[in-house]
């Protein structure tokens, strides 16, 4: 009997869990999101990042993050989406840059596909993160 009650019990949780995820996604307005790493360079190989697209009807947004750039802190860097000039945000104090950028904002946000490049570099133009969608 106790074995049955356990095994009522788990399958209740688990119709929880399929009736809960679909629900949580609508919540969340839907749409698609994709994510990459963005891995350091030679001249700096401890640069760490990701770049995320997100896309939801006709809005799109992207988030590039990098840190573990301490020698760049308090200077200028330029983010690259497809060759093209994105953003040219501080590096903080702790060796971080955040950038985002979202139609819905009324900012002007590139569309990625598969093969869409991001390259953060120094304002000489030397490489120090990168990722491919």
């Amino acid at each position: 009997m106790r074995r049955i009650t356990l095994i009522s019990a788990l399958v209740a949780a688990m119709a929880m869990l399929v009736v809960a995820a679909p629900m949580a996604s609508a919540k969340s307005g839907g749409g698609t999101q994709r994510t990459i790493a963005l891995k350091g360079s030679i001249s700096f190989p401890n640069a760490t990042g990701k770049a995320t697209y997100k896309v939801n009807g006709s809005e799109r947004e992207l988030d590039v993050e990098a840190e573990h750039m301490l020698a760049l802190a308090g200077k200028h860097v330029n983010v690259f989406v497809n060759g093209n000039k994105f953003a040219s945000p501080i590096v903080g104090s702790l060796g971080r840059i955040h950038v985002s950028h979202s139609t819905e904002k009324g900012q002007q946000v590139p569309t990625i596909s598969n093969g869409s490049t991001v390259r953060v570099r120094t304002l000489g133009g030397t490489l120090i993160a990168s990722g491919t969608f």
